[in-house]
């Protein structure tokens, strides 16, 4: 194996980053803050639209060649630097001189890349050579003259921005001669690829920009100086060494981890550790050199990240270069928002020294996700997935209403209106948090889920672009806009467990809705039990045990949800329609008691629809007298409670009349002012209101749009007419299917009809539920409209 080519692709790639590392040991601290962003603005963009190209260019099976690449290079170059400027200059305030050369080397940098992966693949090693000696020269030439402030300095940086264009020109231009080859299957076969890339692009202008806006310029610069220098090793193998050790790998048939690159490693995790050890114990040695602690520490953790990225990284160029059909889109995609949601999480709840372990967390992110996408494919090759116990407890965990405090643990709280006052220690995360993402892990079925993943994206994405383009580069309100993307963002990958689910749970008869079943006849009578023993009518959220939060708010409506999708479900088995005749009277009863309109109506419709459908097909009158029983216990269970409260509790009827009107000012308020002009409809408002004031919109789509803008809605209405196409599509079965058709209303009932009410997507606990439910729905609809078109 030659080493020539990781060498010059670590002069190509890496210039940028020498040159930060250098500026942030020689302390030129906010000078590092500013070139840090443009690089994770470019990072962000040409990055993005890298598309795994070097090895998409070393794998014989990909079909797609070299010139191919650089056309489509060619045909994205200037709308991207163009963007690449904006993200740079308007958002955060960086030298407009400074940004536009360091575009135009990233610029160069990503052109070549095509040229030197072409010149790997026919094993030109001149060429090679010739690179990476003129490159390094160049480098220190640019840096030199920075830091001598002089008056020729930005001349040097533009002889080295430069550079690069006119050693590859011929190369670059042949590429304008194949912009015929840009077929759509050529560009379809990419597509994964580019995904895969832009998630991590994106992710890192959020990483660094989230950092910036909660630390400032003098402490995020040191902390980007840290993570360049202990990630130097994961980057170099991600985008020198990795490709050409897969090629190599490719090419002999036999595993290949030289010596030369495990004994950096050793070291640089030896290194890593006594570096974090010396600066823990404020070692006297260290602050000689100019840095604080905090900075040492980082970088000791971010050098031990360093060794665990290459070994995450060696996993994905193996699962991209060994096999034609395989991408690392969806653990892409999973790990790189998981990241950045962690940054004000770690932040507020751990303080400024935890943000020092960074870089460390995301390099087990990635080796987590990319390993069990690894072992599920290897588990599916030898069909070994059926997990049976394991989806049943995903299931559970969904529904199951127990949340978690980080300040208390298990959430028991006997007030009627618990709130977190915004601490982030008491605020009660549901386990269903846990479920969904151990869930992902558990299956990694990512294939399935491509619809998900690719909503999720563009969501992500639409929300980051009109947050940066509305804030102006006023930090405040970019620190709160992204906290509250990240709000929106989270309950969403309950669509990917959800596909992922049904796709390996098919051969399960009814685990989904016999998990439910059984969470609900344990929950409901222990509730109402609970409820009673308390003195109340209502339903109270105090269980002895544990409590519910916003147990009349949003829960309500999610367990009747799942009661229908079991009751559908399992009403045709005669062990379960005995159960269901006992259990029903009682799941109206907790309905009734929960006083939730919502939830009152979806149970009354959804048992007399499914009554209908029953005596329409089978003749079975067994549900309409269930109807009726159900019906008149609601009622009398309504009645009761309203003298009840009018001997007891009156000062409640004013509460609710008084809220009922306080929501219908908030949704009128919020639907007022997203049409105020076409630009904030657009793009939405650069703050929120008062939460004192306006605390919600009370309809999901009102507060996209307020908050982010109708740019960034538009993934959702695109998954909600997907949903109703392939309803309209795959219609005789659904109509034919008693489950199915029961899920497909509910689906829509709780998308359309609960969210023009409530803001329940963006709820941890029924937002996972309804993602969770509206992907096992699209899978089957999917899926099942590939086995009739086959």
């Amino acid at each position: 194996m030659s080493y020539i080519f990781p060498l010059a692709n670590m002069a190509n790639a890496f210039a940028m980053t020498v040159l930060l590392i250098a500026l942030g040991l020689t302390g030129h601290s906010t000078l590092v803050a500013e070139v840090g962003i443009v690089q994770g603005a470019t990072l962000a963009l040409f990055y993005a639209f890298s598309a795994n190209a070097r090895s998409l260019i070393l794998n014989k099976s990909a079909a797609v060649s070299a010139n191919s690449v650089m056309a489509f290079r060619l045909l994205t170059l200037t709308p991207l630097a163009v963007i690449s400027y904006w993200l740079s200059v308007s958002a955060t305030a960086v030298s407009p001189i400074l940004a536009i050369l360091l575009i135009t080397r990233r610029v160069a940098e990503w052109l070549s890349e095509v040229h030197l992966s072409e010149m790997e693949r026919l094993d030109n090693r001149l060429f090679a050579t010739q690179y990476f000696v003129a490159q390094s020269l160049l480098l220190v030439l640019a840096f030199g003259l920075l830091v001598m402030d002089s008056q020729i300095s930005y001349l040097g940086l533009s002889v080295w921005a430069l550079f690069p264009l006119l050693f590859s020109f011929k190369f670059i231009y042949s590429g304008f001669a194949n912009f015929p080859s840009l077929t759509k299957n050529m560009l379809f076969k990419m597509l994964p690829h580019l995904g895969s890339t832009a998630i991590i692009g994106i992710g890192v202008y959020v990483f660094r920009l989230l950092i910036l806006l909660l630390i400032g310029k003098e402490i995020a610069g040191d902390l980007y100086t840290a993570f360049a220098i202990g990630g130097l090793t994961g980057s170099v193998f991600a985008n020198s060494l990795g490709a050409s050790i897969a090629l190599h790998e490719q090419r002999s048939g036999k595993r290949h981890f030289p010596k030369m690159v495990r004994l950096p490693l050793n070291l640089s995790l030896l290194a890593g550790a006594l570096i974090f050890v010396a600066a823990t114990i404020q070692l006297d040695t260290l602050a000689w050199l100019g840095k604080t602690y905090f900075f040492w520490q980082a970088t000791g953790l971010s050098l031990i990240g360093g060794v665990v990225m290459v070994y995450a990284q060696r996993v994905r160029f193996r699962l991209i270069q060994h096999d034609e059909y395989h991408d690392v889109f969806g653990p892409d995609v999973m790990m790189n928002i998981l990241l950045i949601t962690s940054i004000p999480f770690i932040y507020y709840l751990l303080g400024l020294q935890a943000l020092a372990g960074l870089y460390l967390l995301s390099s087990l992110l990635a080796l987590v996700f990319y390993k069990s996408y690894q072992l599920a494919e290897i588990r599916s090759s030898k069909g070994q997935f059926n997990l049976k116990i394991g989806y049943s407890i995903i299931a559970v965990m969904i529904l199951f209403p127990l949340y978690l405090q980080l300040s208390n643990g298990i959430f028991r709280s006997a007030s009627l209106n618990f709130n977190s006052g915004a601490d982030l220690h008491f605020l009660p995360i549901p386990v269903s948090v846990i479920a969904c993402y151990v869930g992902i892990l558990m299956i990694a079925a990512y294939r399935y889920a491509t619809t998900s993943l690719y909503y999720i994206f563009f969501t992500c994405l639409l929300m980051v672009t009109t947050t940066v383009a509305i804030s102006q580069g006023v930090n405040a309100e970019q620190q709160s806009k992204f906290i509250l993307l990240i709000q929106f963002i989270l309950p969403m990958f309950g669509l990917v467990l959800g596909q992922m689910y049904y796709a390996k749970n098919q051969s399960i008869v009814y685990s989904l809705e016999k998990s439910f079943l059984y969470v609900l006849l344990f929950i409901v009578p222990l509730q109402l039990t609970s409820t009673w023993l308390q003195g109340y009518t209502s339903l109270s959220p105090y269980l002895y045990v544990f409590s519910i939060y916003q147990h009349v708010q949003y829960v309500p409506v999610i367990f009747v949800s799942a009661f229908l999708v079991a009751f559908c479900g399992l009403w045709s088995i005669s062990k379960f329609k005995n159960i269901f005749l006992a259990f029903t009277p009682l799941m109206g009863i907790y309905t009734a008691a929960s006083m939730s309109l919502l939830a009152i109506v979806m149970l009354i419709a959804g048992l007399l629809g499914f009554a209908l459908y029953q005596w329409r097909r089978f003749f079975d009158k067994t549900v309409i007298a269930l109807v009726l029983l159900v019906t008149i216990l609601m009622g009398g269970y309504l009645e009761y409670k309203s003298d009840f409260m009018e001997s007891k509790l009156t000062f409640f009827n004013v509460i609710n009349q008084d809220e009922i009107a306080f929501n219908m000012i908030g949704r009128q308020y919020f639907a007022k002012n997203i049409v105020t002009d076409p630009e904030t409809f657009l793009l939405g408002h650069a703050e929120r209101p008062s939460r004192a004031q306006f605390p919600s919109a009370h309809n999901y789509y009102l507060d996209i749009i307020y908050s982010f803008g109708f740019l960034a809605l538009l993934p959702t209405l695109v998954m909600l007419i997907y949903t109703l196409m392939l309803l309209y599509r795959f219609r005789n079965g659904v109509l034919a299917s008693t489950d199915l058709l029961c899920l497909s209303a509910i689906v829509l009932f709780l998308v359309v009809v609960d969210n023009s009410f409530k803001v329940g997507l963006r709820q941890p606990y029924s937002g996972i539920f309804t993602f969770f439910i509206w992907g096992i729905l699209i899978s089957k609809l999917h899926l099942n409209f590939l086995k009739v078109s086959k």
